[in-house]
């Protein structure tokens, strides 16, 4: 890093102020303020990165205030995870980012934290983008593997692929897809998931496995079929269900071509999350899916809804059976929403009542008389309405 004094304006003392980078803490001073920060030689905060651009943004005090202001950078500067579009104040803790290079904003003359008021999950997010092109680069996604069950038998029949990585920051999966949402490779991981699911899933011989698709993948098709048919010419007999946001089967054009492309192909096709939003059902007539996994928000505490919310439930399942599709219950974390569920007529379970994600598909099924667990939020699986 090189450090010398901006000539473009008349310094202040940067009173302690500095930049610690995110990962090996290596400690930037701000010499005077205000201080321009780029990849360009002699700027007085030099980051050398490629997401950088050669004059990126500006630091500078305005009374006592520091104030952060990106100069027309191509990758955007950021405030715990926020893209900043005017001057934003700044205090001690804050995670600010250029492009995708983040760093801790430190001053050794305080001593404690005053973080904005941005949640802590802004910084996580600007933690994981600065960790996303080791994610893509290296391949180090984990994906965990969860029991789908029968329900009246509750013999394991199949297992959904859930995303996960090896990374510090990545290891959610809604923080790995904000993170690609950033980058717009949101496809591009949600693939790379799939093969790595196979990969590692294959060898254990499951009898089935779910695997899931992003929104972003039904917009442009092509790159979608074309990744599906490798998947099957390398696991040419492996049993394959795909998975595809409720919401994404509003266009039934696309989704008609994906059903003829996966029938080829000799996969099936399931809807996931239904009940999320609206419940689309013209579109299980127009696409008719194979399964239906009806969403957690259905299933909760269904055991003690009231009369209309179980009337509701059980007419969608009615209907799916009349169309010879098969009903899931997503999220399914009691004994006691397990027996609503099937006195309801669904037909398979899922959820942490009958096994969490596990890294190999080897998880057994739970019997049904099993002691009741505490209650605890459903995994979240890689298909997201908006960010997978």
């Amino acid at each position: 890093m090189a450090h010398t004094t901006d000539p473009l304006h008349a310094p202040r003392a940067a009173k302690g102020w500095s930049l610690v980078t995110h990962g090996d803490g290596e400690v930037l001073p701000l010499r005077s303020l205000p201080c321009r920060i780029g990849r360009q030689p002699g700027l007085p905060v030099r980051v050398i990165h490629p997401t950088v651009s050669l004059v990126h943004a500006e630091l500078r005090l305005e009374g006592e205030t520091l104030m952060l202001v990106d100069l027309n950078s191509r990758n955007g500067t950021y405030v715990n995870g926020q893209r900043i579009v005017a001057p934003q104040a700044v205090v001690l803790g804050d995670l600010v980012q250029f492009g995708a290079a983040v760093f801790r904003l430190n001053n050794e003359q305080r001593t404690c934290l005053a973080a904005t008021s941005c949640s802590e999950d802004m910084g996580d997010l600007a933690l994981a983008i600065a960790q996303f092109d080791k994610l893509i680069d290296e391949q180090v996604v984990t994906p965990h593997f969860q029991p789908i069950v029968d329900a009246t038998t509750g013999e394991t029949i199949a297992y959904e692929a859930l995303a996960r990585s090896r990374l510090y920051g990545l290891d959610n999966p809604a923080i790995m897809f904000k993170a690609a949402e950033f980058f717009q490779k949101e496809a591009q991981l949600s693939r790379m998931l799939r093969v790595e699911a196979l990969r590692r899933g294959a060898p254990h011989a499951p009898p089935q496995l779910f695997l899931n698709t992003h929104p972003a993948e039904l917009s442009e098709l092509k790159p979608l079929l074309l990744s599906l048919e490798d998947l099957r010419r390398d696991y040419p007999d492996f049993p394959l269900t795909l998975e595809v946001h409720e919401a994404c089967a509003v266009d039934a054009a696309t989704i008609k071509m994906l059903r003829l492309v996966l029938d080829d192909l000799g996969m099936k096709l399931a809807y996931d999350d239904f009940g999320a939003g609206q419940a689309r059902l013209q579109e299980l007539i127009d696409a008719r899916p194979d399964y239906l996994k009806f969403d957690r928000k259905l299933i909760a505490n269904l055991d003690v809804a009231d009369p209309d919310r179980l009337q509701l439930v059980e007419s969608l399942v009615v209907l799916a059976r009349q169309l010879k599709i098969s009903t899931l219950a997503e999220g399914i974390e009691t004994a006691g929403e397990a027996e609503a569920c099937r006195r309801l007529g669904f037909e398979l379970f899922q959820g942490y009542f009958f096994g969490r994600p596990q890294a190999h598909p080897t998880v057994s099924a739970v019997p049904a008389h099993i002691e009741d667990r505490p209650r605890k939020r459903g995994d979240t699986t890689v298909t997201m309405p908006t960010q997978h």
